[in-house]
């Protein structure tokens, strides 16, 4: 994993917006409706190259392929493994729901199919796919350095209720098991492994009737999961990215970063990409403070939010870059978003804005780089 050496590096999550033409085709395969498949390949590889070379344009020197062949950051799981076919229940109603149901109304409930048999393989051609396109995208526009992310075992099963492993640890560590192979194939194609991990910070999400002590212990398990699966992975090939959800929303009962930044640590990650630019999460570079950050691990702080249409000023980046990197140090802070920006062409933030956020994330950076590579 390349690190911060000469300047800031730039970075995001992984999400980024597809045409309206390809969007159509993979909501349609996440609905199980045939499709052309042929067609559907070189769309998605094409769009690969094409959003490679965009980002590497825009400044963005850490690139994915924009995940344009998933139906999402964990659903498209769903058409490559088996065991998902239960009937679909609903997402426990979250703590923030529970204090503000008029704006949870506007969203609706969400519903989740569930476990109902082992989990394996079905489709694996489709992860080989994958990396084949990121490897012919990045052939055409090199850029400093490539990941390509997949959901992290504890995403996969709270998405999936178990209804057939004894227990949730039992699921965790057979979704582990598999997904294994997934994570190994990533690394050994020469590209840095991302973990998708909101599993480890959306408390009010998916546990909301935990205590913080008691969800600490899920948390804590979820690690182990993902560091059983990545355990044949070298260390400086993965990064995981905790959020506490992509979307608007209150966020007043989000677990503070200070709860489980010290089990984030044990990961076995060489860079940790955290929220750090929305209104409930930007102070929390202060607890960089306290909690000593390890010699060799990299922050990726969110310095652009992914909620908002509103394009930060790179004066803002630069000195929220600056916040961290003088706690931690300059080789140790890549800039990054607080979470992806969405498939959808009409996702929350317009698209064509969301470039342009990434054009002030990269601005800033080059101002933060000069600001602390001048002195």
């Amino acid at each position: 994993m390349k690190r911060s050496t000469d300047a800031i590096l730039t970075t995001h999550p992984g999400t980024l917006a597809r045409s309206p033409q390809l969007h159509s085709v993979v909501q349609a395969i996440g609905r199980g409706e045939e499709v052309d498949k042929q067609a559907f390949d070189a769309a998605a590889r094409q769009a690969v190259i094409d959003i490679v070379a965009k980002q590497v344009e825009t400044g963005i020197t850490v690139v994915n392929d924009g995940e344009q062949s998933k139906t999402s950051f964990s659903a498209y799981i769903r058409q490559r493994l088996s065991g998902f076919t239960g009937p679909e229940v609903l997402r426990p109603k979250n703590l923030h729901d529970r204090e503000f149901p008029e704006y949870a109304a506007r969203t609706g409930e969400q519903k989740h199919p569930t476990c109902i048999g082992p989990v394996g393989w079905s489709d694996f051609s489709a992860v080989e796919k994958d990396i084949a396109n990121m490897k012919a995208a990045v052939a055409k526009t090199p850029p400093v350095d490539a990941f390509m992310t997949s959901a992290s075992p504890g995403t996969i099963t709270n998405h999936h209720p178990n209804r057939y492993y004894a227990n949730r640890e039992a699921y965790l560590y057979a979704v582990a098991d598999v997904m294994q192979r997934e994570y190994e194939a990533i690394a050994a194609a020469g590209f840095v492994l991302q973990l998708d991990c909101p599993d480890l910070a959306l408390r009010s999400t998916w546990f909301p009737d935990l205590t913080v002590d008691e969800f600490r212990r899920e948390v804590a398990l979820n690690i182990e999961a993902n560091n059983h699966a990545t355990r044949n992975i070298p260390r400086e090939q993965v990064r995981i990215h905790v959020c506490w959800g992509r979307g608007e929303g209150p966020k007043n009962h989000d677990v503070p970063l200070t709860d489980i930044v010290d089990l984030l640590l044990v990961s076995h990650a060489q860079a940790i990409s955290i929220v750090g630019a929305n209104g409930r999460h930007e102070h929390e570079w202060r607890v960089w403070k306290e909690q000593k950050l390890p010699d060799d691990l990299i922050l990726i702080p969110g310095v652009v939010d992914n909620t908002t249409n509103i394009i930060e000023h790179p004066e803002v980046v630069c000195d929220r870059l600056l916040n961290y990197a003088g706690i931690v140090g300059r080789e140790n802070v890549m800039g990054g978003l607080d979470c992806g920006f969405g498939n959808s062409p009409t996702a929350d933030v317009d698209p064509r804005i969301a470039w342009a956020k990434l054009k002030s994330l990269a601005d800033g950076a080059a101002l933060a780089s000069t600001e602390l590579w001048s002195k």
